[in-house]
C-alpha cells in the first residue's frame, strides 16, 4: 500500500503507478473522495483510470457518510461515480462501503452499469447498521447479487472491521450458496486478477 500524489507533478506518479501495475505489485488503485476534496469525475484522475482500462484492473472508490465528517458524501455521490461509468465503460469500478446510509438510491442509481462492482466492507459495522438499517443493507445486497452474482466482492476494511461479523452478514443473505463463495473469494480472483499459489 502507498500514497500517490496527483495534485502536484504527476507525471512522475503516472509512470510509477504504470511500473507498479506492470510488475504486479498492485492489482488496483483506491481513491478517498471526501477524505480528499476530490470528486471521482476530476479531470486529473483520467490518467488513473486509462492506466486501470490498460492493464484490466479496477479503481476502488471511497463512499458513504463519515460520523467525523459529514459533508464528505458529497464528493463520493454515486452520481457522480455513475458519469465515469458512462465516460469509461470499459473502466472497472468498486464502489466501497455502498454509500452507506443511502444504499437503495446507490443500488438504483448504479445497477445498469455493467461495469460497476461492490465491496462488503464497513457495511457489518455497529455505526453502519445503526445509520442504515440491516434490513436494508441485506435486502441491497440480496438485490445486487441476484442481478449480477459477480458484482459483489467482500470486503472488510481491514484492520478497521470486525472480519466475523462481514463473514456472518454475508452468511444471513437469503442467496445460494454457490453465490456466497462468488462473493467470499471468486468474484475477487476474477476482477483482480489474483495469482494464488
Amino acid at each position: 500500500m502507498g500514497t500517490i500524489d496527483i495534485q502536484r507533478d504527476k507525471e512522475p506518479h503516472i509512470r510509477k503507478l504504470d511500473l507498479l501495475f506492470q510488475t504486479g505489485r498492485i492489482v488496483a488503485v483506491k481513491i478517498f473522495p471526501g477524505h480528499d476534496t476530490i470528486y471521482p469525475t476530476d479531470k486529473r484522475l483520467v490518467p488513473v483510470y486509462e492506466l486501470c482500462i490498460k492493464y484490466d484492473l479496477p479503481i476502488v472508490i471511497h463512499t458513504g457518510a463519515s460520523s467525523k465528517k459529514p459533508e464528505a458524501a458529497k464528493y463520493n455521490d454515486p452520481k457522480h461515480i455513475v458519469k465515469v461509468a458512462k465516460r469509461f465503460p470499459t473502466l472497472k469500478i468498486v464502489i466501497a462501503h455502498y454509500f452507506w446510509p443511502k444504499v437503495e438510491y446507490c443500488h438504483e442509481l448504479t445497477k445498469p452499469y455493467a461495469n460497476i462492482y461492490f465491496d462488503t466492507s464497513g457495511l457489518a459495522d455497529d455505526e453502519v447498521i445503526e445509520e442504515t438499517g440491516l434490513d436494508k443493507i441485506k435486502k441491497v445486497l440480496t438485490l445486487t447479487v441476484e442481478q449480477r452474482p459477480n458484482s459483489v466482492v467482500f470486503g472488510t476494511d481491514y484492520a478497521m472491521c470486525n472480519i466475523k461479523k462481514h463473514v456472518a452478514l454475508i452468511e444471513s443473505l437469503a442467496i445460494r450458496r454457490e453465490f456466497k463463495e462468488m462473493i467470499f473469494s471468486k468474484n475477487s480472483i476474477q476482477l483482480f486478477k489474483l495469482r494464488l499459489k
